[in-house]
């Protein structure tokens, strides 16, 4: 169950935006947990009270189309960075 496992996915997510706790300032580790759990809650809410109301159909349409919305942002914030 360790896939499942939100602190596991709080380290992956580390390790994906190449961040290192051990190098940040108190503040920054804490607020960047903070964002990521309140983000992560609000998927998990959208998945429990919408998606969840919608057609098999109609659901995979919208994770995928916020599967690309995800995608888009983060080659926009890469360019900003070029």
């Amino acid at each position: 169950m360790k896939k499942f496992n939100i602190e596991n996915q709080y380290q992956l997510y580390l390790q994906r935006m190449k961040l290192n706790e051990s190098k940040m300032p108190e503040v920054q580790k804490i607020e960047t947990k903070r964002v990521f759990y309140g983000a992560f809650g609000q998927l998990l809410m959208l998945l429990q009270n919408d998606i969840s109301l919608l057609s098999d159909e109609d659901a995979f349409k919208t994770l995928d189309s916020m599967i690309n919305q995800v995608e888009q942002f983060f080659m926009n914030e890469t360019h900003k960075q070029n």
